[in-house]
């Protein structure tokens, strides 16, 4: 049955785009889920030797705290052996792009598995843009029906030429919970504690999830290598930057809704899980330059205020210095907490033009 649109504040279908019934893909996420408790079930119960660097880690600048950023997060994430393998899946098609269901199988028990988005009218080899959802969602969701707060953040992508990945974290489904999820309400905990009992933590395997499925992406004849770019929302913005502070193949990186003050306490942070207090942003916008870093902050956002957003990007800027075009870009908008593609998009097509 079709969930009503009000139940994700999304808008009625459009006849000339593919749309999907949104819950239609809760069967993959709760499988998701179970993969990733399998995996932490088959790591040793006690913390293994540094893992080698991660394909596109190579160090430039502030190597000690980089070093310590890889050692407190777990990353790369043990057991992420060999090549991984792709499947694609057509899903559907329509004037804008063709729709493909993506799963990469990331360890023997694991696979990562995302909605990838092939625009029609791309220029070919075309940039690749790594789309993230935030906390309770997941691809459907930041991609058919309107994208509920996401707004355009993944079709917006893909209507700019850009070849998109709309990747899956395990996140306790918040649309679900008058549809019977057996996924638990703090399935974020329980799989953090056990992974760093082993070593890592669970942001360190999604973001390992992540960059491996990059290795394949980048790979592929409708992507340029040189311009990859990840985006994201409230908790896709902390995987954002994360991921783009580890791996420079990133080339620009848009962090919605998710900066805050360096100042709060890092053991503790409001509305932040436990396994995001590693670096505070600033730290992260360190690592991330002198590539290119937009931040955007709704004024009234009330789960990331914007005063402390606005401190912790004053300290950021301090990390761009550079005469050129600003690599640092930091944007107060009207509204609250939501993406906002009209300021990325501006921001991309400069970073990201051949």
């Amino acid at each position: 049955m079709a969930a009503p649109a009000a139940l994700f504040g999304t808008q009625p279908p459009r006849a000339d785009l593919y749309e999907e019934d949104l819950l239609a893909s809760s069967p993959v996420r709760v499988a998701q889920w179970k993969e990733m408790e399998a995996y932490a079930d088959s790591l040793p119960q006690s913390a293994p030797q540094a893992a080698p660097a991660a394909a596109g880690s190579t160090d430039a600048g502030a190597p000690a705290l980089r070093a310590e950023f890889r050692r407190r997060l777990g990353y790369p994430a043990p057991g992420f052996t060999g090549g991984p393998a792709v499947r694609m899946e057509k899903a559907g098609e329509d004037a804008v792009a063709t729709y493909y269901r993506c799963r990469i199988q990331s360890t023997p028990l694991m696979e990562t598995y995302g909605l990838y988005i092939v625009p029609r009218k791309a220029r070919i080899p075309a940039p690749l843009v790594i789309a993230v959802h935030g906390g309770g969602g997941f691809p459907e969701l930041a991609t058919f029906h309107g994208g509920s707060n996401y707004h355009d953040m993944v079709r917006g992508a893909v209507a700019e030429g850009y070849v998109t990945f709309a990747p899956l974290s395990v996140m306790y489904p918040y649309h679900d919970r008058d549809h019977g999820s057996p996924i638990p309400p703090d399935v974020r905990d329980r799989l953090d504690a056990r992974l760093k009992r082993s070593g890592t933590t669970l942001m360190g395997v999604e973001v390992t999830k992540f960059m491996r499925a990059l290795d394949v992406l980048q790979a592929r004849p409708e992507v340029d290598p040189r311009r990859v770019a990840m985006i994201g929302l409230s908790y896709g913005g902390f995987y954002t930057l994360y991921a783009a502070a580890l791996d420079f193949r990133i080339r620009a990186a848009v962090a919605s809704c998710s900066f805050r003050d360096p100042h709060a306490d890092a053991s503790a942070p409001p509305h932040v899980p436990n396994e995001t207090a590693v670096l505070n942003s600033c730290e992260l916008a360190g690592l991330i330059s002198p590539r290119a870093l937009q931040v955007q902050c709704g004024i009234g956002d009330s789960i990331f205020p914007i005063a402390g957003a606005r401190r912790a990007a004053e300290l950021a800027r301090a990390h761009f210095p550079g005469p050129h075009a600003p690599d640092f870009e930091f944007d107060a908008f009207s509204g609250n907490h939501e993406f906002r593609g009209d300021i990325a998009w501006a921001f991309l097509r400069r970073e990201l033009a051949p």
